[in-house]
């Protein structure tokens, strides 16, 4: 019924805005804009990659990753800072036709401070949840860079002043905004390098080595 070139298409639509020769002039008109366009519209979408070069991905995959932690803001007495561990799981949508995606991040993280002059550590714990966003940027069809945020909730096991005080139990929730870059290779293996910003004593820089499951290449 639908013709199959372009030309073809112009002529149906003038065709059926022509249907109806007592209609007014601007009704004829708009069916002529919206039977011509909507045709190349439906083209559009069954395409699934831009170029050969851009397949396009699946559109949900997820990804386990695990890495460590590195504690940035100055605390009061805790001059220094002790490497920890982070465990993230993530679930992403990826747009098929742009090189975005967006999804959700549940992450937890654990560090410790070192009180200045004193050998002791005190742990700091957090865990959080985000939805993130990153646009990725194809290098090869090997290797993808990617850079993007993320926002939302934490829960935090100890604040600053709880630290400050020394105070066993001080923990609350706080709003947190987590900045990232990384790199994917193979269409599996990423590594990402992100900041959270949260409450003071939580704040921490992330190293992760993740494996995303599903998806394919952006």
């Amino acid at each position: 019924m639908f013709p199959e070139n372009g030309a073809g298409l112009w002529d149906f639509a003038y065709l059926i805005s022509e249907f109806n020769p007592n209609a007014n002039p601007m009704i004829r008109h708009c069916f002529f804009l919206i039977f011509a366009v909507l045709p190349f519209c439906g083209l559009q979408a069954q395409d699934t990659a831009i170029s050969p070069r851009y397949p396009g991905a699946g559109c949900f995959e997820g990804e386990v990753a695990v890495g460590a932690t590195f504690g940035y803001a100055s605390l009061g007495s805790f001059d220094n800072d002790a490497a920890g561990f982070c465990l993230v799981a993530e679930s992403r949508y990826n747009f098929r036709r742009t090189p975005f995606d967006v999804g959700l991040r549940l992450g937890g993280s654990c560090y410790s401070r070192l009180a200045a002059g004193v050998c002791s550590q005190d742990p700091f714990m957090m865990f959080s949840l985000m939805a993130v966003a990153d646009y990725n940027l194809h290098l090869t069809p090997k290797v993808a860079l990617f850079a993007g945020a993320g926002i939302g909730g934490a829960y935090v096991l100890r604040t600053a002043e709880g630290a400050v005080s020394d105070t066993p139990s001080s923990d609350c929730a706080a709003f947190c905004v987590m900045p990232r870059v990384g790199c994917e290779c193979w269409n599996r293996l990423r590594v990402t390098l992100g900041y959270t910003c949260t409450e003071r004593a939580n704040r921490h820089l992330s190293l992760t080595f993740g494996i995303a499951i599903g998806g394919g290449r952006r």
